[in-house]
């Protein structure tokens, strides 16, 4: 962003993971990023998951909005599992 950001203003944080094989496959070929290719956890099928907060800036810091996203492995796992209405889909 080119401007500073201050109290009230609002954006979404956006970290994403995503798995494309002919990238793995492109990087291993010229020896790039060696130290971050886990064969035994990239998967061969393209994909990916991408976890969105919106945050509102304070005067001490920053507030999430919403309700907390699950991020912990087993809580991801509890929810993937839960039939649609239990999780509290749509």
């Amino acid at each position: 962003m080119g401007r500073a950001l201050g109290p009230g203003f609002v954006m979404t944080v956006e970290p994403g993971l995503y798995m494309v094989p002919m990238l793995k496959d492109k990087w291993r070929a010229e020896e790039k990023f060696t130290d971050f290719l886990n064969d035994d956890f990239l998967v061969r099928s393209f994909g990916g998951i991408r976890v969105e907060d919106d945050v509102v800036a304070t005067e001490t810091g920053y507030r999430v909005l919403g309700r907390p996203i699950p991020i912990e492995i087993e809580e991801v796992e509890s929810l993937a599992s839960a039939q649609p209405a239990a999780a509290g889909w749509r």
